[in-house]
């Protein structure tokens, strides 16, 4: 009993180290959270899952009323869009209101506004804010509602940070504090070649998705030295996969070949399809390391035998607990993984704040090179409004994620 007491105290204290300069830059700009709470859990798989239930919604008007003048910040939400996109909004505002409230004297004044979930609406919200004296944006959530703020938030000179997962939608003053699968390939891939992985096979779906991480795929290799040694493509169905399947399988087995890892970016349904396939080929988990995304982080890859023992980029688990039992000890539910990030954005738009105490959000506080230390782990922005984030390498176990290589510190040579 004394060890089980011993190894939580010492979870607690690095979880406290951790979050004791949540939101510093890593060269300038402090802002100091008071924190409370531990343990929990949630797979980025559950992206836009939001069990909602009722809970007590903790009092804003508890924390300290900002200071006369205080910088104004708009949250634009589409929290009377129907069905999943309202109920994430909803998570997504309640998690920057509880960022403020840690905060304790915030130092900026957080609106709120309504997209609706339309184009239309989030380019009216915007010209609202404007209007009221915003100095920054926050959100919206929707890539359409995004290219209708830009514009408006460009032509008076006010940056916005949306949770949009579409890179196309950045620069020109957009920033996406979002989680990018072009940063979880690069990430993996990185690691990857670290280790000796240098010759790569991939598997991957013919959709969007699969466009966005192949090209990411194929950017990673170039820039880390990596060979793509052959590629197949399936469509997303149990029967469009298997003769696919089948194909890489007797690839893998093919020693000529020498592949040494496996990129499949699916998701755990189609990842068992896959795994039939392969194994009526004799291959089966660990004669090939695979290397996926954040599609990976779901419960339900801990019945996807095949992909036992493979690597993906994510945010180190023992974060990703803290902040869902923060917010469900606050709001009575588990958030949608998406919440944390206007958790972030909210805690970043008061660390800029606090950094200059005029509050103007500059293109050069939001692109510190040093990056920031959040809730999600170490981040950054480009100029060209793409977030780059240091994320833990993890690996699929039949018990959840375990970490294989600790998430970066400080980006350094390689980043």
């Amino acid at each position: 009993m004394k060890q089980v007491v011993a190894a939580l105290f010492r979870l607690e204290k690095w979880i406290e180290e951790r979050l004791r300069h949540l939101l510093r830059p890593l060269m300038y700009l402090t802002v100091v959270f008071a924190l409370a709470g531990c343990s929990g859990g949630m797979g980025v798989g559950d992206l836009f899952s939001d069990a909602e239930t009722p809970g007590q919604q903790p009092n804003l008007n508890a924390t300290q009323p900002p200071a006369a003048g205080s910088p104004r910040v708009a949250l634009l939400l589409p929290l009377s869009a129907p069905g999943q996109t309202g109920r994430v909004a909803k998570a997504l505002k309640q998690a920057a209101e509880l960022a403020m409230i840690d905060a304790g004297k915030p130092g900026i004044t957080l609106v709120v506004k309504d997209t609706r979930g339309t184009p239309e609406g989030a380019r009216l919200a915007a010209q609202a804010a404007v209007s009221e004296g915003a100095r920054l944006i926050l959100g919206p959530l929707l890539s359409n509602s995004v290219r209708a703020v830009a514009p408006e938030a460009k032509a008076a000179g006010i940056p916005v940070i949306a949770f949009s997962s579409m890179s196309s939608v950045a620069g020109n003053g957009v920033f996406l504090m979002s989680f990018l699968p072009e940063e979880e390939v690069d990430n993996v891939i990185r690691y990857a070649a670290r280790v000796g992985k240098r010759r790569i096979a991939a598997l991957i779906p013919s959709s969007s998705y699969g466009t966005i991480v192949e090209r990411a795929l194929q950017a990673s290799a170039k820039r880390h030295r990596v060979q793509i040694v052959d590629e197949e493509r399936y469509v997303r169905t149990a029967v469009g996969i298997a003769t696919p399947a089948r194909r890489m399988a007797r690839k893998l087995a093919d020693p000529a070949r020498r592949i040494d890892a496996l990129f499949f970016p699916e998701g755990a349904k189609l990842m068992k399809a896959a795994g039939k396939a392969f194994a009526s080929e004799g291959v089966t988990a660990g004669r090939v390391q695979l290397l996926g995304t954040g599609l990976w982080d779901d419960v339900g890859m801990r019945t996807a035998q095949l992909a036992f023992g493979g690597w993906y980029a994510g945010v180190e688990p023992r974060l990703v607990n803290y902040f869902n039992d923060h917010f469900s000890k606050s709001y009575g539910y588990k958030p949608p993984r998406i919440a944390s990030l206007a958790y972030d954005a909210t805690s970043l738009a008061i660390a800029l704040g606090h950094g200059d105490g005029q509050g103007t959000f500059s293109v050069r506080q939001i692109t510190n090179p040093e990056g920031y230390q959040g809730m999600n782990g170490l981040f950054r922005f480009r100029k060209n409004g793409l977030i780059q984030r240091g994320l833990a390498i993890l690996k699929v176990t039949p018990t959840g994620p375990e970490v294989v290589a600790p998430a970066p510190q400080r980006f350094e040579a390689g980043y």
